[in-house]
């Protein structure tokens, strides 16, 4: 699929050369009409950026970069032989790119989330151990993650490194999708309650796995399709 629309400073912009080649026209002529409602004052400093492109011919040429605002604004103006199909198709994929980016950051605050709840399993985990009289080595929290990885994910972190060409001291939930870091959390949360309970580790599994066949098996295979497809 052809990326019409790219980021700039953070938002989403188009480029004058695109709007051309989608609407059927010169560049040199939708160049012209911008720079008119620019001098016109109908296109503010924020709905526009000076850049430049490589043409075909491998030259540097000038072009502007106009965010969703400036493009709904200039879009009347410009007219072509595929105006019509151009704009539905430009303005779809702002509407697209606006959806991605809102599930992007859902996602990177679910990853948040599952960080921050890691830590009071973690001090559940060291607590009932120190109750026992027992010290609480690095491995002992190692073995609760892979435990909930393995339900999760299907493997231990080290395999799913592996398989996934992750660096050894990356994070692995910053690969995870929406589903896995939701399902890994909520199974963190429920293993820190049943560590306070006293449960011990095979009693802790067999329920943990319990509630993930429940509430996340399914939705994680629905998940899977999709991005498959």
């Amino acid at each position: 699929m052809k990326h019409l629309i790219k980021k700039s400073n953070g938002q989403p912009v188009v480029t004058t050369d695109v709007i051309a080649d989608e609407f059927g026209r010169q560049h040199k002529n939708v160049l012209q009409d911008v720079r008119s409602l620019i001098d016109s004052g109908h296109l503010g400093e924020l709905d526009f950026k000076p850049s430049s492109y490589i043409s075909k011919q491998r030259k540097e040429l000038p072009c502007y970069e106009l965010t969703e605002r400036g493009f709904l604004i200039v879009m009347p103006f410009i007219g072509g032989e595929k105006a019509k199909d151009g704009q539905v198709r430009l303005v779809d994929s702002f509407i697209r790119f606006r959806e991605k980016a809102e599930k992007e950051a859902e996602i990177r605050h679910q990853r948040d989330v599952a960080r921050v709840e890691y830590r009071p399993m973690s001090d559940a985990l060291k607590s009932s151990r120190e109750q026992e009289g027992k010290e609480t080595e690095y491995f002992h929290y190692s073995t609760e993650a892979d435990m909930i990885n393995g339900i999760v994910l299907g493997k231990k972190s080290a395999k799913f490194k592996k398989e996934n060409d992750i660096g050894k001291d990356e994070a692995i939930r910053d690969y995870l999708t929406r589903w896995q870091i939701k399902a890994i959390t909520e199974l963190q949360r429920a293993n820190t309650v049943f560590i306070s309970m006293g449960w011990d580790y095979h009693q802790r599994k067999d329920s943990l796995q319990g509630i993930y066949n429940k509430n996340f098996h399914k939705p994680l295979m629905e998940e899977q399709a999709r991005l498959n497809e």
